[in-house]
């Protein structure tokens, strides 16, 4: 991915370092267009997949309509309509602690911490605008206007992730008359306030006009809803639960018609007892439509703060004539009509109307093997797994991982889709249309033969004692799945299979030092950090202690406490991971080696505290190895007080596999042991404490016996209590 020698590199504002040139293309380069959920999602997928990419964003931030701006759609009191699992990404859950259904900030909050943590922010060049593309021979001519004004890029492969709410859709043709109040879209709507003491008409049904004229009571004089045809308006909640959890519950083992009988005898059961004034019904089936959520509505049309009336039928000065006969005076009609898909930067030839454009698996399309779209869909959940879903389809095709099928073969398939959803949806956007559970299912089996072979790609990653046997494999193990690795130790090690950065662990000033250069290197974050440096040596608990003593609290307990600290703000910023490598004797103490095993129990607990204040942003887990063959034991052995018949030793590689599944599971686990006899160990240690001391003192009193200590000062005082 490095740049040509001799390149112009004209990047923009947060452009990758490693991006760009002017009028270069590396082969099998890609663009995409959007620094919305869908073009991060693309971002992320493709850096993983070891794709050469980098992402067009015109605004100067990502994120997207969530961004509070005037080419945004969003406003302050703007919701999700689904709930956190049903909205989060796969690798990236959302904190606990948040509402069910969680406010465009912390929405905005949660995909900036996504991109941070992946790495996919500094692949974007922010405030530069995509004004042409063309297609040439060998991919396409990209005509770009960023902070130092216009130039061209050529690429490979072109990925449309522009997002389709930003082009305002209002009534065609206009409705009869003229209105002489005044008007605006959803679009530019950002506060109530603006409508104090005006009499306002909301036309629309959809969760947009929900939100709006919800906000509106209480501020304008009087708010009215225009219903052109019927609505399901679904509780927030039902039975205790988000209500698209029981759908997504059904759907795994329903169709969606017997699934729509069951939601609909769910909502009639719900709703018995509500009488008056109400939204005029569907006649079409409740899973039928994009669904409208909303707790507040029904219940403010059955208290007439807002009055219900039907399609527009014409305007007259400030009158408004409905369908039904009935005429209204208002001051400000507030159109939440949808928008219009459009990609301005392509030739209108190649893509008249992208919302009636044939796509297989709704991102590639039929006849041009160079173009890709993400997010060009209306789901009937949210859009966050299925644009994470297309992203990770698109990756395993321009990888080679997984070929497109004939077209014969595509175009059958978008066929059969498109009559599935005129079936249910009607000619309201068939092309566009999915069923959320359905499309992941399928996506799913499209990458059953995938391999990942990058799990952890685009992971920033710091391992401390990078140059010992752990630190070592760790290091090789974390390159090899593709993640970007630094180490700290001692000393600067060139045989390392990772740069390793020369780094005192027991002197701060040298550790600010080593975890800044760390940074660096790691291009300005780290996601994961294993606390794994380590010392051991001989130290009975019932001498004073000594240098060793002082050495491996230091070291084990201190050291660790230090690099976690100073690391912490590029970990909270990533939403990022803390592996603290502990030991058994950490579990069950034994003796001879006191200051090892002191230490370990006490960084265990310091991770325990950790997590507490800190879990809500950063996973923090803590692994319990047994004894691997490592120089770490040399100096107890030749002290003569090897333990060698107390711990079973297990190989090094189960504790790395222990590492790498802590670091990419879902969700941080706390303590993780790395082999069957460790979890049993555990489980002991914690639920029979004097059954297990009475097992350590039987297996000691053995060793004794057994003449393996005869030799050893430091065990005088064990021998004589032992007889």
């Amino acid at each position: 991915m490095g740049q040509p020698h001799g390149t112009a590199v004209r990047p923009g504002k947060g452009a990758d370092a490693m991006g760009a040139g002017r009028g270069t293309a590396g082969p099998g380069r890609v663009a995409v267009v959007g620094g919305g959920i869908a073009g991060i999602a693309a971002v992320k997928a493709l850096l993983q997949a070891g794709v050469e990419v980098f992402g067009v964003e015109r605004a100067d931030e990502l994120g997207g309509l969530w961004r509070l701006s005037p080419d945004t759609a969003a406003y302050e009191g703007l919701r999700l309509n689904t709930s956190k699992p049903r909205t989060e990404f796969s690798d990236h859950p959302m904190p606990e602690e948040w509402p069910d259904y969680p406010s465009r900030a912390q929405l905005l909050s949660y995909v900036d911490d996504y991109a941070e943590r992946f790495g996919v922010a500094r692949h974007f060049r922010t405030g530069t605008e995509l004004v042409a593309a063309r297609r040439t021979e060998d991919g396409w001519l990209l005509e770009l206007t960023g902070p130092e004004g216009p130039y061209e890029e050529t690429v490979a492969h072109l990925v449309v992730a522009n997002g389709h709410n930003h082009t305002p859709r209002l009534p065609e043709p206009p409705y009869p008359g003229t209105f002489e109040g005044t008007t605006s879209h959803a679009h530019s709507y950002r506060e109530p306030s603006e409508f104090a003491g005006r009499r306002v008409l909301v036309v629309g049904t959809g969760n947009s006009a929900m939100d709006v004229a919800t906000e509106l009571v209480g501020q304008a004089d009087e708010v009215l809803i225009s219903a052109r045809r019927g609505v399901w308006v679904l509780p927030k909640r039902l039975f205790g639960r988000p209500t698209d959890q029981w759908n997504g519950a059904l759907a795994a083992v329903l169709p969606w018609r017997l699934r729509q009988r069951i939601s609909q005898g769910m909502l009639r059961l719900a709703a018995r007892g509500t009488e008056g004034p109400a939204l005029p019904p569907s006649p079409e089936g409740v899973l039928q439509d994009h669904p409208t959520l909303s707790d507040t509505v029904p219940a403010l049309v059955r208290a007439g703060r807002i009055g219900v009336r039907a399609g527009i039928e014409g305007f007259e000065g400030r009158r408004v004539r409905f369908t039904d006969g009935r005429e209204d005076e208002v001051d400000h009609v507030l159109w939440c009509t949808g928008y219009r898909a459009t990609v301005p930067f392509l030739d209108p030839s190649l893509v008249p109307d992208p919302a009636r454009l044939p796509l297989y698996r709704h991102v590639f399309p039929l006849d041009e093997d160079a173009l890709s779209f993400v997010g060009l869909m209306q789901s009937t959940g949210s859009a966050l797994p299925v644009v994470e879903a297309q992203s990770r389809l698109l990756a395993a095709h321009l990888t080679g991982r997984l070929p497109r099928p004939s077209r014969d073969r595509m175009l059958a398939s978008v066929g059969g889709e498109l009559q599935s959803a005129r079936e249910r949806w009607g000619d309201r956007r068939p092309r566009m249309r999915i069923d959320v559970d359905r499309y992941l299912r399928q996506v799913a089996r499209d990458l059953e033969a995938v391999t990942t072979e990058t799990p952890l790609a685009g992971r920033r990653v710091i391992v401390t004692g990078a140059a010992g046997t752990f630190g070592r494999a760790l290091g090789a193990r974390f390159s090899g799945l593709g993640a970007r690795v630094v180490g700290l130790d001692l000393h600067a090690d060139p045989s390392a299979p990772v740069p390793v950065v020369a780094c005192d662990l027991t002197d701060p000033e040298s550790v600010t030092k080593g975890v800044e250069e760390a940074v660096r290197l790691l291009g300005g974050g780290v996601d994961v950090l294993v606390n794994n440096a380590g010392r051991g040596g001989p130290a009975p608990a019932e001498l004073r202690p000594s240098a060793e003593v002082h050495a491996q609290l230091n070291l084990n307990l201190l050291g660790a406490w230090d690099v976690t600290a100073t690391a912490l703000p590029h970990l909270e910023r990533s939403r990022g991971r803390v592996v603290f490598i502990a030991s058994r004797m950490a579990l069950l103490p034994l003796p001879l080696a006191a200051a090892y095993g002191v230490s370990k129990r006490a960084l265990a607990a310091y991770a325990d505290t950790l997590r507490l204040e800190v879990g809500t942003h950063v996973g923090v887990t803590t692994v319990y190895p047994s004894m691997v063959r490592s120089p770490i034991h040399d100096s107890t052995r030749e002290a003569g007080l090897s333990l060698d018949g107390v711990s079973r030793p297990e190989p090094l590689e189960g504790v790395v596999s222990a590492v790498i599944d802590a670091v990419t599971a879902r969700r941080a686990p706390r303590d993780v042991a790395t082999t069957r006899r460790g979890r049993a160990e555990m489980a002991l240690s914690r639920h029979a404490p004097t059954l297990t001391d009475r097992i350590v003192r039987r297996t000691v009193a053995a060793r004794v016996a057994a003449g393996a200590f005869a030799k050893a000062p430091l065990a005088e005082g064990l021998r004589r209590r032992h007889g």
